[in-house]
């Protein structure tokens, strides 16, 4: 039995991608101010945290599914998710990521089943519930402005014992979600551990990863190096028609050995990625579509300016000349004019360091972060119907 008003988070991994680890970051700043949080993910579980799924074990529920298929997990998930709730007093019920859980039988429609119990939080960290079909980001003259089709509208707008507060970590995503929703969506940015990401030595940064101690590293990375909406091809494309003084690191799955390219692979631990943005002197972010990364705010609290393009909220996050650099465009050419202009003046980027770290600490001060998210619950527990 779960101890009277706690928050419940659902997230659909407990530990994979970046809304996974904002829900994280989220339940550690919930938690080191003596607040009641209790995780909930589709994946696995682990100490605190539960397990909500629909998928059978191995064995007979398994072979069932291969002649009747997995329609049954939606509903299995949407009475465990009755079941966990029913009975309990709850201060909120908190939304993180819900469409990677769509294997194991989540779906949009437990925010619906959730809001009869409590108020709900939903926070976007995409534009997936922003359309009807699978994909997780779309362009946005592709939205049908003033049209009840997508899953915010048809959530919001139905039927609930309890109102659902909308947020989203940019104010692009909050802005175009409110024009969708028809209802307010509230900019609410995600945490960073400020001690963990911090600056350090780099020299031994760069030996903890057998880097040239000497010269320019130039870091780069996401889960799968082949994801196409990371962009990582746009940057080997651009790294190929120039620079050969520096250094390129890649983390992630499935790097490939290329001249002038160290590949560090999956990078496991808080601790071993903050070193990997200490050894850089430049991190780049060439995705084609983003919200608001984690890494850039990984890169920042740890001294390191960032070059990205101009989409989705990176803008609000890098000040041009600051705290880092926008390329013009989406293209491999735009990139790599960015990387010669900006790598050619090593002495800035040096230089630009200590205003890095100031701008993480001024845009996510994990104090002002929990009296907004708080107000926002504050708001919609006085909105009960």
């Amino acid at each position: 039995m779960i101890q009277s008003s706690p928050l419940l988070i659902f997230q659909d991994h407990l530990s994979a991608g970046g809304a996974a680890r904002a829900a994280n970051r989220w339940a550690d700043v919930l938690r080191k101010m003596e607040r009641h949080v209790v995780q909930v993910a589709g994946d696995q579980s682990f100490e605190a945290t539960r397990l909500l799924t629909g998928k059978p074990s191995r064995g007979w529920g398994r072979l069932v599914e291969v002649f009747t298929g997995k329609g049954g997990r939606k509903e299995r998930v949407q009475a465990g998710l009755e079941d966990m709730l029913e009975g309990e007093r709850l201060k909120g019920i908190w939304f993180h990521n819900i469409a990677g859980g769509g294997k194991w039988g989540w779906s949009e429609q437990m925010v619906s089943v959730a809001r009869q119990y409590a108020p709900v939080v939903w926070t976007l960290h995409d534009m997936w519930a922003l359309g009807d079909g699978r994909e997780g980001y779309f362009e946005e003259t592709n939205l049908r402005m003033g049209i009840k089709a997508s899953r915010i509208q048809k959530i919001c707008m139905a039927d609930g014992r309890y109102p659902i507060a909308v947020t989203a970590p940019s104010k692009w995503l909050a802005n175009l979600t409110t024009k969708i929703a028809g209802q307010k969506c509230w900019h609410l940015s995600n945490p960073i551990d400020f001690q963990t990401y911090s600056p350090g030595d780099q020299a031994a940064a760069r030996r903890r990863f057998g880097l040239p101690e000497k010269g320019m590293v130039i870091l780069a990375g996401a889960d799968s190096i082949q994801d196409p909406r990371k962009g990582l091809d746009l940057l080997l494309e651009a790294w190929g028609q120039g620079r050969k003084d520096a250094v390129l690191a890649l983390f992630g799955r499935n790097g490939q050995r290329r001249e002038g390219i160290v590949n560090l692979g999956s990078i496991g631990t808080d601790d071993a990625m903050a070193d990997a943005y200490r050894a850089a002197d430049l991190y780049v972010h060439p995705a084609r579509q983003e919200n608001a990364p984690c890494t850039i705010q990984e890169s920042f609290a740890s001294g390191t300016p960032v070059l990205a393009f101009p989409v989705g909220g990176i803008p609000e996050m890098i000040q041009a000349g600051e705290n880092g650099f926008l390329a013009s465009e989406v293209t491999a050419k735009s990139l790599h004019e960015s990387l010669e202009q900006v790598s050619a003046d090593f002495t800035r980027l040096r230089e630009m360091r200590e205003k890095c770290r100031r701008s993480a600490e001024e845009l996510w001060d994990q104090g002002k972060l929990l009296r907004r998210f708080e107000g926002i619950l504050a708001e919609i527990n006085t909105e009960k119907r």
